[in-house]
């Protein structure tokens, strides 16, 4: 496959951004996610660590949307949901020169669910690229650190995509439920490692997805707790989410 060449960056524009990398420490994490229970750093913190040092180094970055987002309607179940692909392209500038290159842009999906939906694309894309071009060190979550099961079945009803209705706390006490969830909890719990815990939950992607949902956010808080205590964060946001929506 031929490489397209990058295109040169100019002196001015390398030196600015090492000079506001320099300069930048890691950034707080000011917001919380109410359904994963986790802290993460908002765009108004990478703005926040950003904002003075770019100013004060002559570099200015602009965020442009690159093409029109391509809407797509979603009908499962009777319900009707819209999810938008958005391109964003970034522009480095100083007084001296101005850099831009087809690859350094930003692409998502994103469900649409009101006009705040357009405008959250734009920063979370603008996050991603900052983060990336001054490795800012944030503390987010890395993709490791998220649920990886070792099927697509399994990944599927982990994420909560094409799983079974859940059942009942009742019908959970009556068909021995019960007893799967104590052992499964206690087994987060006795964990002694990351990759031990993770693969404990990875694991039993199945029953997870048709466990009660109450259940379920038990062992989903006992499995975040029990990793944050090993330095990992997990993402749990888009299990509760569907879960949610039910």
């Amino acid at each position: 496959m031929e490489v397209a060449a990058s295109t040169p960056i100019h002196a001015s524009i390398v030196k600015a951004s090492l000079r506001v990398q320099a300069h930048v420490a890691a950034v707080s994490k000011d917001g919380k996610n109410q359904h994963g229970g986790y802290q993460f750093a908002s765009t108004d913190a990478v703005y926040a660590a950003l904002t003075h040092k770019l100013a004060e180094c002559g570099l200015m970055i602009l965020c442009l949307e690159e093409e029109k987002p391509e809407i797509v309607r979603v009908e499962k179940d009777g319900k009707t949901t819209q999810w938008g692909k958005f391109v964003f392209s970034f522009v480095l500038a100083t007084e001296e020169a101005t850099w831009t290159d087809p690859r350094s842009r930003r692409s998502l999906f994103i469900q649409i669910t009101g006009p705040q939906s357009f405008m959250a694309a734009q920063s979370y894309a603008e996050k991603t690229y900052l983060r990336s071009l001054f490795k800012l060190p944030t503390g987010d979550m890395d993709l490791d650190s998220m649920p990886q099961a070792d099927t697509e079945e399994d990944q599927a009803a982990l994420n909560g995509i094409g799983k079974a209705k859940r059942k009942s706390s009742a019908e959970g006490k009556r068909d021995g439920s019960v007893k799967k969830f104590n052992t499964l909890r206690a087994a987060i719990q006795a964990a002694d490692g990351a990759i031990p815990c993770r693969e404990i939950w990875t694991g039993h992607a199945a029953e997870l997805s048709v466990m009660p949902r109450a259940w379920y956010e038990t062992l989903a808080e006992d499995y975040s707790v029990k990793m944050a205590e090993f330095g990992i964060e997990v993402e749990i946001e888009e299990q509760a989410r569907l879960e949610a929506a039910e």
